[in-house]
């Protein structure tokens, strides 16, 4: 059966067609390349076969890459053998310089073109502020609508992180802060318009904003994205400018389950790093007891433990996730 990938970079969508070693991946605009694919256990070789009206700036070579990436994690390079050197120009930052060209995994998931709908928070310049007597960069505003989708393999769902806005998402959210199991460490079982004005809150604030997750169209979490440096965690550890944080909750009942956290949680994990690559690390703060959060330390290693610390509200566990542990361990 095909594999359908949708960037929300474009309105182009792709089918990955597999048969033996020929592999092919067709766009909806009619784009078309065939190969041929000889599979090792570190590495794999593409030998383009034909290509049908490729046209300037397309994904479908990148997307042929994120398939195979995504069928194996033991997979840690993609060679390309391309003597008409017609793919050159569409794969983002790597270049063609023989007829053959090696993608590593870690720099392949490092680029945003498949999976950032727009440029992400980074500028090409840098302004500075001071909050609560922290200086730090001045933080971009993002934008309403869809920031990052992905393809998730080990649930056969495509995972999307849409912008919380306040009327649209007012229902869901009110349903899911007044479930026991989120109200017990989240603490806002409140009525629609006390959420009404925490979700506005989140919205104008730049040090943070809130995400609605959903899986194959369907919402089904909820996560805040927060800069530290202007947070109240700041205080608590030695902070780098563009340290991100986030905080989460699984809202629909239905998916919950340790398989579909764990893609949630490294698909939200990669929206961070790729969004902007100056960050080195992704911060959590869980509750010290919070034992169905904590338990993903051990099941994404590049997370660590580094202590535990008093908030005035709770007693918390302070996580690291650094980005080359992260990017280099195999996680997406």
């Amino acid at each position: 059966m095909p594999f359908s990938y949708a960037p929300p970079s474009g309105s182009a969508s792709y089918q990955v067609l597999l048969e033996g070693d020929q592999a092919q991946v067709v766009s909806n605009a009619g784009e078309t390349l065939t190969f041929i694919v000889d599979r090792g256990q570190k590495n794999t070789v593409l030998s383009l076969v034909d290509v049908s009206r490729i046209t300037d700036r397309s994904l479908t070579p990148l997307i042929a890459l994120e398939h195979l990436f995504g069928q194996s994690a033991a997979l840690q390079e993609i060679i390309i053998h391309d003597p008409k050197r017609v793919t050159a120009w569409a794969l983002g930052d790597f270049f063609l310089e023989t007829d053959q060209l090696a993608v590593n995994r870690a720099e392949f998931f490092q680029l945003p073109y498949l999976w950032r709908a727009r440029a992400g928070t980074a500028s090409l310049t840098e302004r500075w502020t001071v909050t609560n007597d922290r200086k730090h960069p001045l933080r971009i505003q993002p934008q309403d609508g869809i920031g990052y989708r992905r393809f998730v393999p080990s649930i056969g769902k495509t995972l999307q992180f849409r912008r919380a806005e306040t009327e649209r998402d007012l229902v869901v959210f009110h349903e899911w802060h007044n479930q026991p199991r989120v109200s017990e460490f989240w603490e806002l079982n409140q009525s629609p318009e006390e959420l009404r004005e925490y979700l506005l809150k989140q919205r104008n604030d730049r040090h943070q904003s809130p995400w609605i997750v959903e899986a194959d169209g369907a919402p089904v979490a909820y996560f805040e994205f927060y800069w530290t440096p202007e947070d109240r965690l700041a205080p608590y550890y030695d902070y780098e400018p563009f340290d991100r944080g986030f905080h989460f909750l699984i809202g629909e009942k239905s998916f919950l389950g340790v398989q579909n956290t764990d893609a949630i949680i490294k698909s939200a994990l990669h929206f961070l790093f790729i969004d902007d690559p100056r960050t080195r690390r992704v911060m959590a703060e869980p509750r010290h007891d919070n034992a169905k959060v904590l338990k993903y330390v051990e099941l994404i290693p590049a997370w660590k433990k580094l202590k535990e610390f008093d908030f005035p509200h709770k007693r918390a566990a302070l996580l690291e996730c650094a980005r080359e542990r992260f990017l280099d361990g195999n996680f997406l």
